[in-house]
C-alpha cells in the first residue's frame, strides 16, 4: 500500500519504525505491557454491541463485570468505563453533582475540561489561586485554608474540585481538603487523571478513592498499560446519584464506544492487580538510579531538590521532572535536542522537563535516557548555569488577583464573540481562557473582564520570553461583543 496519500498513516508508521524511546503517554509505550494475543488481534477485536459484548450504557454481562471488578480494585462503589478519555469523565462528573446556575470551587489551574464543564452545565466557578513557585515559575497546588476560605464565602457551593496531582506530579493534602469539604456536607471532586497507579502501591501518595472523595476521574492511558482515551470515572459514597452520572456519561460519550479501549481498560487492571505492587517497585527502582546518575554525571536537578511548599503533600515518584538550568538550556531546546537523539519526553516547560513513566518501560529505555542527556551536556558550552542560577522569567510579577465576573462561563460562550488585538482588549469581557507559561494559569477565563493590570501582566511575561495562550491567530483576545 502507498502511504504517501494518506498523511497520518505514514507519519504513525514512521514514528513507529524510528524506535523512538517514549517517555509520554499512552502508559502501554507502544504495546509494550499488552499481552501478544491483545496486539496481533486488535483488528479482530474491533466490535460493536453484538450478542456477548454487553452494552456500556447499559451492561448486565461482561461490561458489568470488568467495571465491577475495576470498581473494586480503586476502591469505588460505581465504576464506569471512559472511552472518551478524562475531558469527558470531568465534564460528566461536573455535571453529575450540579444544577444549572451552582457554584463549584474550582482551581485556577484546572484542565480545560472545567471550563466546558461549566459551559455545558452553566455552573459558575469559585476560583482559588494555587500557590505560586516564584523561584522555580511553577504553580503548585491549592492550600488547605484556601478551600476553607472559599467554603466559608460560598456557602451555597455545592462542592471543590481538586486536581490531584497537577502534571508534575505535585500532590495536594487531599485528606484534610476532604474534613473541609465534608464537615461542611458539601461534595469533593477530584480529578486524578495522572494518578491511577496510586492504588497499586503502598509508597505512592493515596489514592483519591482511600481519601473520601465522592467522585474521582482517572485517565488510565496516561500512567496505566491502557490505550489512548481510556479512563475510570469512578463514584464512592451516598451523596451522588450512580444513576445520575451513568446518565450523564451516556450524553457526553460516543453511542459506539470502542471495545478496544474498553478492553484495555478492563487489562491495565487486571495487570495492577496481580503484578501492580512488583512493577511498580522496580520502576520506581530505575528512577531512583536516574536521579542519581544524573545528579551525579551531569549536575541535573529534579523537583525533588526544590523546596516543597506547605500546599504540597507528597510528590509522584514515579513522574521524573528534571530542571536543565545546569545545562544553560530551555526545557523547550533540551526537550528538541532530547527528540533528536531519539528520546521524546511528554512535556517542557522554561526549566523543565516531564517525562511520564509507566510500568511498561525497562531499563533499556533509562539507559538510552541517560546516555542521551550525558551526550547532550557533553555538547553544550563549558559555561553553564549553576543550580542557584537565577533565570530571567524570576524578575516577572505573578498576581494572584482573579479578575471581576462579568458573565457566566456560560453566557460569555453564547454572546456574539470577536477578536481584537491584546492591547484593545483592556476594558472588554473575556471569552476564552487566556494566560501565560510561566506560570500555566489562566490570567483570564470565560466572562471576566479584561483589565490593564492583567494585560501588562500578560505582555511582560511575554517580553521576559514566555509564552501566551488561549490567543487567536497568536495575537488576538476573544471577547464578547459591545
Amino acid at each position: 500500500m502507498d502511504v504517501n496519500n494518506a498523511p497520518l498513516v505514514k507519519a504513525l508508521m514512521e514514528y513507529a519504525k524510528q524506535g523512538t524511546v517514549r517517555f509520554h503517554m499512552p502508559g502501554h509505550k507502544g504495546g509494550k505491557a499488552f499481552p501478544r494475543a491483545f496486539l496481533d488481534n486488535l483488528a479482530a477485536m474491533d466490535v460493536t454491541e453484538i450478542p456477548g459484548m454487553d452494552n456500556l450504557y447499559c451492561p448486565v454481562g461482561v461490561i458489568a463485570q470488568a467495571q465491577m471488578l475495576a470498581a473494586k480494585a480503586f476502591g469505588a462503589h460505581h465504576t464506569f468505563f471512559m472511552v472518551n478519555g478524562s475531558t469527558a469523565g470531568i465534564q460528566a462528573m461536573v455535571m453529575a453533582a450540579c444544577k444549572p446556575g451552582d457554584k463549584l470551587i474550582v482551581p485556577r489551574n484546572s484542565h480545560r475540561s472545567v471550563w466546558s464543564a461549566m459551559i455545558l452545565a452553566d455552573v459558575k466557578p469559585v476560583y482559588i489561586q494555587p500557590r505560586y513557585d516564584q523561584e522555580n515559575s511553577m504553580a503548585t497546588q491549592i492550600l488547605v485554608q484556601d478551600v476553607e476560605r472559599a467554603l466559608d464565602e460560598n456557602p451555597d457551593a455545592v462542592g471543590v474540585l481538586v486536581v490531584h496531582p497537577n502534571y508534575y506530579g505535585m500532590c495536594s493534602h487531599l485528606e484534610q481538603i476532604e474534613k473541609v469539604v465534608h464537615d461542611r456536607e458539601k461534595l469533593l471532586l477530584v480529578d486524578e487523571a495522572h494518578g491511577a497507579h496510586f492504588i497499586f502501591h503502598p509508597d505512592l501518595p493515596p489514592s483519591a478513592g482511600q481519601l473520601g472523595a465522592d467522585m474521582w476521574v482517572q485517565s488510565a492511558h496516561k500512567t496505566l498499560p491502557a490505550l489512548t482515551q481510556g479512563a475510570y470515572f469512578h463514584v464512592r459514597g451516598p451523596r451522588v446519584d450512580a444513576n445520575r452520572a451513568a446518565q450523564v456519561i451516556a450524553m457526553l460519550q460516543t453511542s459506539s464506544p470502542s471495545y478496544l479501549i474498553m478492553a484495555s481498560l478492563d487489562w491495565a487492571r487486571a495487570l495492577m492487580e496481580a503484578e501492580g505492587k512488583a512493577l511498580i517497585e522496580r520502576l520506581m527502582h530505575e528512577i531512583h538510579k536516574v536521579k542519581t546518575r544524573l545528579r551525579g554525571h551531569i549536575g541535573l536537578l529534579t523537583i525533588d531538590d526544590y523546596d516543597k511548599g506547605e500546599e504540597v503533600a507528597a510528590l509522584d515518584p514515579t513522574r521524573l521532572v528534571l530542571d536543565v538550568r545546569p545545562l544553560g538550556i530551555t526545557g523547550y531546546q533540551a526537550e528538541r535536542l532530547l527528540r533528536e537523539a531519539g528520546v521524546q519526553v511528554e512535556m517542557s516547560d522554561i526549566y523543565r522537563l516531564v517525562l511520564i513513566c509507566s510500568v511498561a518501560d525497562n531499563r533499556t529505555a533509562f539507559n538510552v535516557l541517560i546516555e542521551a542527556l550525558t551526550s547532550l551536556a557533553k555538547k553544550l558550552p563549558a559555561h553553564r548555569f549553576g543550580p542557584s542560577a537565577a533565570y530571567k522569567y524570576n524578575k516577572m510579577s505573578i498576581s494572584g488577583e482573579i479578575p471581576q465576573q462579568m458573565l457566566s462561563p456560560r453566557e460569555a460562550f453564547y454572546s456574539i464573540i470577536e477578536n481584537v488585538p491584546i492591547e484593545k482588549s483592556v476594558g472588554r469581557i473575556c471569552a476564552g481562557v487566556i494566560g501565560a507559561y510561566p506560570p500555566g494559569i489562566p490570567r483570564f477565563c470565560p466572562g471576566e473582564l479584561i483589565d490593564k493590570a492583567g494585560i501588562d501582566e500578560l505582555l511582560d511575561i511575554q517580553r521576559y520570553g514566555g509564552t501566551l495562550f488561549g490567543l487567536v491567530e497568536d495575537a488576538l483576545v476573544p471577547v464578547v461583543s459591545e
